[in-house]
């Protein structure tokens, strides 16, 4: 998981993970499935200041209430 960076910079990351056939869930999940770039979309929920740790942690709570956590997503719990 990448916690702590911009929208934009998170996005760039999956979109290179996805080219590369990456071994990333997020990439893994759209080149495996018969996906194609075209399929990826991204959208911020929440804009966040403050620390890194306070960021990480809000993005755990989104995680949870969203259930994006295997076996409902493809999200693996630290």
């Amino acid at each position: 998981m990448f916690s702590g960076g911009t929208l934009y910079q998170r996005h760039l990351l999956n979109l290179s993970r996805i080219r590369t056939q990456h071994s990333d869930p997020v990439a893994e999940h759209l080149y495996t499935d018969g996906q194609s770039m075209d399929d990826f979309q991204i959208m911020g929920l929440e804009k966040l200041s403050g620390s890194d740790e306070y960021r990480k942690t809000m993005e755990q709570l989104w995680k949870s209430k969203l259930r994006t956590y295997r076996p409902y997503g493809i999200n693996v719990q630290e």
